[in-house]
């Protein structure tokens, strides 16, 4: 459900974004993605030699993981391999660099995962667009080169924001660093820059880049051509009162008016320690307190993405609200042990049993009061959790399932084609063919080897039924769906296969909040919501709320289309409307005056 970080249903690898902005070689830069399952999780890489040493950097728009620096970088001929050092799960690529020198295809490896994985060097469908937006404020006039210049370069599926900042010495020459903001790019050196008779040149000898622009009358823009790879693409460079930042205005800055305490907690069962954060209100407690349950995926303790920390927003206000909570690295993250990508639903659900049993024994913990907050796949855990341990005094869902998962993937799949343009047609079509494998997959009589061939020959099948123009749009190619019957064979998918919400929900009969946001194309809300109401109401649950909240997306921002590719380019972290909410609700009933 939950992307980019904390996709339910999804594979969520760490990666980062580079496309540097652009090559017959591996070297440049490169688009495409990891071919999960229904949703392929966009990749893009770039890749460079210096004196015949190669480095790269790659980035995964969807997880916020961007610069991220390649390591055991080879180049054998055609062969390119490449790997994710420090990453939980040891990811790696294998690939092969196609002829035409235009695309390299082959395998991704993460914690006993296998899948296919494409790179184009020019972009390949073209997806929904993300509004950027092109100047941050109005242009500033002015003469000489030097200062704080912006521009947006449009590469295709997504627009790149560009940050020039060009100082000149008394000897008039001049030294400038661009920095792509889009794509958490480190600053980069111009190596060349001439200004003369109002025209700029400039040269960056690490990504093969030149800009070529003539300045305006009054000296506010320069408007050009930067050259990469043998692309040519417009860009208007211009003058800025001040240096472009990315904003996070929501981030919490000290001093703060509480406790951060950082801690271990022991699971035993599972014979790891899990890290994270205590926060205690001022004041004397016992306080009410919440533990977070991030959505799947390996996740930090604030469930950061793209810049974002929204579980560190929430407990923030809470703690200032006279509401401890306790936040964690997931198992095989930060400071936490164990192995995420070999875990299952029921092994998260252990380490969140695990974060109970160490808030009971906080003396500043109202032992009467505590509580879960889950995100996404988070607001499984949270019930399943619940629906057993006698602890936990009320719980708060975001975005969670309230459909039997398979229902939900399908649906899933169906809103995020429909958001890339698939014809309306063709995704019916699909979803179709895809209710039949979906019934095999949760068939447990069937042995996996059985499953993968059967899956294999209905493919054959319906592979005959679509064009070769339906399938690159649905990117169904032979390589892609051979990786995705490896996956969806797996143990651990079709256990998840077979879960449904409302089993757990129907049991819980204590306090609960469940909110959705009225654009979250990845966990529908009219469906879920409907769901987890009527689950709540089976269970004669006496005091529960299920909410809707106008113009949020699945990480509650206030958003225009609700795309995941939006995300990150949107300041807000949380609304502000939906922290409120959830304070004043655990206010009401757990807050002693």
């Amino acid at each position: 459900m939950k992307s980019t970080p904390s996709k339910l249903l999804i594979l969520v690898f760490f990666s980062s974004l580079c496309a540097t902005i652009y090559a017959a070689h591996p070297m440049g830069s490169w688009e495409g993605a990891i071919e999960i399952p229904n949703n392929p999780l966009s990749i893009n890489i770039t890749l460079e030699s210096t004196k015949g040493k190669h480095s790269g950097s790659i980035d995964i728009p969807a997880q916020g993981l961007r610069g991220f620096k390649l390591s055991n970088i080879k180049i054998e001929g055609k062969q390119v391999h490449f790997e994710m050092e420090g990453i939980p799960g040891d990811p790696r690529f294998e690939g092969t660099l196609a002829d035409s020198g235009n695309t390299i295809t082959g395998t991704f490896k993460q914690g006993g995962q296998t899948l296919g994985f494409s790179l184009e060097r020019t972009s390949g469908e073209k997806k929904q667009e993300t509004k950027t937006p092109d100047i941050p404020v109005k242009p500033i006039p002015g003469e000489r080169m030097a200062g704080e210049w912006f521009g947006t370069l449009d590469v295709g599926p997504m627009k790149l924001r560009l940050a020039l900042q060009v100082t000149e010495s008394e000897a008039n020459t001049f030294k400038a660093i661009l920095e792509s903001i889009d794509q958490g790019s480190a600053e980069i050196p111009v190596d060349q820059m001439d200004f003369k008779d109002r025209t700029l040149k400039f040269r960056i000898e690490k990504i093969q880049g030149s800009f070529l622009g003539k300045m305006n009358v009054d000296g506010s823009a320069i408007e050009g051509t930067w050259s990469q790879m043998g692309r040519d693409l417009p860009l208007t460079f211009n003058r800025m009162e001040k240096a472009f930042v990315l904003n996070r205005p929501q981030n919490p800055k000290p001093p703060f008016p509480y406790q951060n305490k950082e801690i271990t907690f022991r699971n035993e069962s599972a014979d790891i320690s899990l890290a994270g954060t205590f926060l205690i209100p001022e004041g004397s407690g016992p306080f009410p307190t919440v533990l977070f349950i991030t959505g799947s995926g390996p996740q930090d303790r604030d469930e950061s993405l793209m810049g974002h920390k929204p579980f560190l927003i929430i407990a923030d206000y809470l703690a200032r609200r006279g509401i401890a909570s306790l936040r964690y690295d997931d198992r095989g993250v930060g400071k936490s042990e164990g192995k995420h990508m070999k875990s299952t639903v029921a092994d998260f659900a252990s380490d969140a049993e695990a974060g109970i049993a160490f808030l009971l024994a906080q003396a500043e913990v109202d032992a009467n009061a505590i509580g879960i907050i889950g995100h996404s796949e988070g607001g499984l855990s949270g019930p399943i959790v619940a629906s057993t341990n006698n602890a936990v005094d009320f719980l708060v869902l975001l975005a969670p399932p309230g459909e039997p998962l398979d229902q939900l993937l399908k649906r899933q799949a169906e809103d995020i084609f429909s958001l890339q343009g698939i014809e309306p047609s063709l995704i019916n079509r699909l979803t179709k063919h895809q209710q039949h494998e979906l019934e095999l997959i949760k068939d447990s009589s069937i042995p996996r080897s059985e499953l993968k061939q059967k899956l294999t020959e209905l493919f054959a099948t319906e592979k005959t039924k679509y064009t070769e123009a339906e399938l690159k749009a649905l990117k169904l190619d032979d390589a892609t769906v051979k990786q995705s019957i490896s996956t969806v064979s797996t143990p651990w998918f079709r256990s998840l296969m077979r879960k449904d919400p409302s089993n757990y929900l129907k049991t819980i009969q204590i306090p609960t909040l469940a909110l959705f946001g009225e654009k979250d194309i990845q966990v529908a809300p009219e469906i879920n919501a409907a769901g987890v109401k009527a689950a709540l109401e089976e269970a004669n649950n006496p005091d529960f709320e299920v909410t809707i909240l106008q113009d949020l997306n699945h990480l509650f921002q206030h958003a225009e289309t609700g795309s995941i590719e939006e995300y990150g380019t949107i300041e807000e972290t949380f609304a502000p409307e939906a922290l409120e909410h959830i304070s004043n609700w655990i206010e009401k009933r757990f807050l002693k005056n």
